[in-house]
């Protein structure tokens, strides 16, 4: 009879030290990773370390960063009161920290390094890190490095062309990116239209000029090509009078106030037809426009 109790407080005991390690389990998985005790190891030093099963590791790697993510909705959005002069405020805490949005730039980092061919993990840090997490620029190494890798794929550089526009307000950058987006298979052609728009609208008259050269070159629609081409000439019509601003400046030490300067000093023998109609001028910061800009870039302000 001893021996039967001794048994049943055994199966007890086990039983609720099963319990208790599950429970422990759930609530470790609804508190913060704490910094430090996940490491990331670079992925140079993983590819020596799991040997041929890069692509496997690179998977683990991905599939630790899905599991974390996922744990993060189990979280509880902490509230706190904010003081401030007039009155007491309350105000949530991310419920991610900003060292665990580097360590998941990390994991992340580790797997398209392992296998930069991994579409997946790209997509992963483009939609988190940069709108959650703030880590912009981090976001653009990784999706620049995909772009590299993946030379078919348009998606990638046009990533980084909205982040580089919308997140970083570099126009230039955003329209490079989406320059080469249009040019890959799949792209859409109004990609190459919105990065000459782009580089216009940061005074980059010969970059424009550039990209839409290159757009006419690929653009089969020959509607299309007549609408490139007449914006192409009202271009290099801008960048002739902008050529002579910068000579009267280099020539008498300032700016022009108006376009018929030029001609009055004889810099500019005559001013080239606007071909969209419109009247060039320049505005009070010194640059060239044109009364007609809204058709020449359509959306421009």
């Amino acid at each position: 009879m001893q021996r039967l109790s001794l048994i049943v407080l055994i199966l007890a005991l086990a039983s609720a030290q099963v319990f208790v390690l599950g429970r422990a389990t759930e609530e470790k998985n609804l508190l913060p990773l704490y910094q430090g005790d996940d490491a990331v190891m670079p992925s140079p030093v993983l590819k020596v370390a799991v040997f041929e099963f890069d692509g496997l590791a690179s998977d683990f790697m991905f599939l630790k960063a899905l599991v974390f993510m996922g744990s993060t909705l189990e979280r509880a959005d902490l509230p706190t009161l904010v003081r401030t002069p007039f009155k007491r405020e309350k105000k949530s805490i991310s419920i991610i920290e900003e060292w665990e949005w580097k360590w998941l730039y990390g994991i992340l980092d580790a797997s398209t390094g392992l296998d930069p061919y991994f579409l997946d993990p790209y997509y992963v840090a483009n939609a988190n890190l940069t709108w959650g997490g703030g880590l912009i620029r981090e976001t653009n190494l990784l999706l620049e490095k995909g772009s590299r890798y993946r030379n078919w794929d348009w998606q990638l550089p046009f990533y980084v062309g909205f982040n580089n526009f919308f997140f970083l307000h570099d126009n230039i950058k955003a329209s490079e990116y989406l320059m080469e987006a249009s040019r890959r298979p799949g792209g859409n052609p109004g990609f190459a239209s919105l990065a000459s728009k782009l580089a216009y609208e940061e005074h980059k008259t010969e970059i424009s000029i550039l990209l839409l050269e290159e757009i006419t070159k690929t653009t089969d629609d020959e509607a299309l090509k007549k609408m490139y081409l007449i914006r192409l000439g009202a271009l290099k019509s801008i960048l002739t009078v902008e050529k002579s601003v910068a000579a009267y400046k280099k020539r008498f030490g300032k700016t022009p106030r108006t376009v018929e300067e030029l001609l009055q000093r004889h810099v500019l023998k005559e001013l080239p037809i606007d071909p969209y109609g419109g009247k060039y001028y320049i505005d009070p910061q010194g640059t060239v426009r044109t009364t007609s800009e809204a058709r020449l870039m359509p959306g421009t302000h």
